[in-house]
């Protein structure tokens, strides 16, 4: 009973009831120390540790294993085979990774260390009769495709020697100069100048037009009668001259025919006039507008003839334009073609060259199977194939680090990948602990209680979340270095729960009071 009345002094202010007795000890020896002023700075109690052959501290619950698991490898989550709060065994696998190259490349070297075996096995044996055959056969059909390609590739130099593309070159050239020629004479054509012409002729016609379609002019009324008064006169004249040569003798008679036509034309002179004259005092007859609107028409129609003229010219020259500049881009790529023509040529003659010493070199090659393996060749075969072995291993390796498995029996306490997740090196992916196997921890015991304190030891454990509870333990195991705890150095102590029907109620974390029988 004094026992338990004690826990529950400490549980219930132990502190105060310490820091009572203290300062009564102190007082009781003569004051070695003076009693803290008020307002001096807070003085930290010193709490005796030990109660009646006690050593109290005050410890937190926890597995007693527990471990963060994740991958040394960046890869995608493919399958989580355990859930949060799920049990496990030892060796169960718990998460996996995309391990489909890994597999693939784990086969591929396991393939190549059989073949790497094999060559060394017939290496170290010799070849046989039908390997030396099947390796004459091999070098002999590596000799004809040798002569077909090294044929091949003298056809492809002799083709590319025809195809010089400086003859385009020249083609571009020249039709460029064609075309350039065809432009600078049409553009000096006087395509401006004949419609101009035609629309002069256009604005005559229609003058004239007006001119019929107007009254007769007074002043070119009287302009016909004189002129028919003249032409009269004239009539008069020749008529005159006529009786006078025709009065004489001698005259020739080509001179009095002469004189008969100058009289018949001086007629028809003055009748003209007198039609004039009177056609002047008439106006135009609808013949003559007839004529005039058809000579404006011809006129309009000719008009537009150079105008059409005019913008077919244009539309020329915009092609002539247009081809123009394809055949600066033929040129181009011509110019282009010929400058890689020559650096094309040196390759063929180098891809020849090349194909007639391969074919020189299958042509004077020697089996290797008519030979004994030479202990370089064999140590080179070996040193091969501890290669391909290693890589085997290494990639079975890596399939291992590709799946996690517990490394003990317990529970996944937090599981925190899903399938599809990128998982990162060192990311945490599942905790892991014996929640059925619970321990409690100290966290306080300074360095002078640790030294009454012995393994094996018997424990009683109280936490504060379960009141009027108690758990028996003993102690397992002692740190071997101390830490520092609120200025002080504590080491942690162990204490295994040796109640596991009660270990049920603790959980991960729970703060507890440990009661240790000291020596």
């Amino acid at each position: 009973m004094q026992i338990q009345s004690l826990k529950s002094l400490f549980r219930d202010g132990l502190a105060g009831l310490l820091l009572l007795v203290a300062v009564g000890l102190l007082a009781g020896c003569g004051g070695g120390a003076a009693p803290a002023e008020p307002g001096s700075e807070e003085a930290v109690p010193v709490v005796a540790r030990e109660v009646e052959g006690k050593v109290i501290a005050e410890g937190v619950i926890e597995p007693a294993r527990s471990i963060e698991l994740y991958f040394d490898m960046a890869g995608e989550v493919t399958e989580v085979l355990v859930a949060s709060g799920e049990g496990v065994t030892e060796g169960a696998p718990l998460v996996r990774l995309d391990r489909r190259e890994l597999e693939l490349s784990l086969q591929s070297a396991q393939q190549d260390a059989i073949a790497q075996k094999a060559a060394l096995d017939q290496l170290i044996k010799g070849a046989s009769d039908p390997v030396i055959a099947r390796a004459d056969k091999g070098n002999a059909d590596l000799v004809a495709q040798a002569e077909v390609g090294l044929q091949i590739k003298k056809l492809q130099l002799e083709q590319a020697r025809t195809e010089d593309p400086s003859i385009d070159v020249a083609i571009a050239q020249a039709r460029i100069e064609q075309l350039q020629l065809q432009l600078a004479q049409m553009e000096v054509e006087p395509i401006e100048a004949d419609l101009a012409v035609a629309q002069s002729v256009v604005d005559s016609a229609q003058a004239q037009l007006e001119q019929l379609l107007a009254d007769p002019d007074a002043q070119v009324v009287e302009i016909a009668r004189l002129s028919w008064e003249l032409a009269k006169n004239g009539l008069w004249q020749t008529q005159l001259e006529r009786d006078a040569v025709a009065g004489r003798s001698g005259v020739p008679a080509y001179q009095k025919e002469l004189a008969k036509a100058t009289v018949w034309a001086a007629e028809i002179s003055a009748s003209i006039a007198q039609l004039e004259h009177s056609l002047a005092g008439k106006g135009a007859t609808d013949e003559a507008v007839r004529i005039a609107q058809a000579a404006v028409r011809q006129a309009e129609a000719q008009r537009d003839r150079a105008l059409s003229a005019q913008k077919a010219h244009a539309i020329s020259l915009d092609i002539l334009k247009i081809q123009i500049g394809e055949a600066e881009e033929l040129l181009a790529r011509a110019t282009a073609a010929q400058e890689t023509y020559d650096i094309t040529l040196e390759m063929l003659a180098a891809e020849v060259e090349a194909g007639q010493l391969e074919l020189q070199a299958l042509q004077t090659w020697d089996n290797p199977y008519l030979d004994e393996a030479s202990d370089e060749a064999v140590t080179q075969a070996e040193a091969r194939l501890r290669q391909t072995e290693l890589a085997v291993a290494q990639l079975e390796l890596q399939l291992q680090d590709a799946e996690l498995r517990a490394p003990f029996a317990g529970t996944a306490v937090d599981v925190r990948v899903e399938v599809g997740d990128q998982v990162s090196p060192g990311e945490v992916v599942i905790v892991l602990a014996t929640l059925d196997q619970l321990e409690a921890r100290t966290i306080d015991l300074t360095e002078l209680d640790v030294a009454r304190v012995a393994v094996e030891q018997p424990v009683e454990v109280s936490a504060d979340a379960l009141p009027g509870r108690e758990f028996s333990g003993v102690v397992r195991e002692i740190a071997l270095q101390g830490q520092d705890y609120r200025g002080d150095v504590v080491y942690a102590v162990t204490v295994e729960l040796t109640d596991p029907d009660l270990i049920e109620a603790l959980r991960w974390g729970m703060t507890v009071m440990v009661e240790i029988e000291a020596d």
